[in-house]
């Protein structure tokens, strides 16, 4: 059975065309901790995964893998974090307003 990308809304599966595109999977972090942060970027309500559960390399950046060797693998702590969600699962983005000060 072919492997899916766990992502919200993502089509791409494990095919020898995707394969041929550049698209790769890669396993859940075994760290628990790290699973859990990749778990909650998905924005899946009760989604757990399982030992087949994969991302393809569209919902990480660039920078995010080590391509020194012959395989793409994902730096250690690096975290998914390029999603299209629909509207009702969009956070909004927090802005920091500078204050301005007053000198004496």
């Amino acid at each position: 059975m072919p492997q899916s990308c766990a992502a919200w809304g993502c089509t791409n599966r494990r095919t020898i065309e995707n394969r041929s595109r550049g698209i790769t999977f890669h396993r859940f972090p075994k760290n628990k901790e790290l699973r859990r942060q990749w778990e909650v970027a998905l924005r899946r309500e009760g989604f757990s995964t399982s030992e087949s559960s994969v991302l393809c390399n569209e919902h990480f950046k660039p920078e995010d893998f080590d391509r020194t060797g012959p395989i793409e693998r994902i730096r250690d702590g690096a975290k998914p974090s390029i999603f299209s969600f629909p509207p009702h699962l969009q956070r909004p983005v927090a802005t920091r307003k500078a204050e301005a000060f007053e000198e004496s």
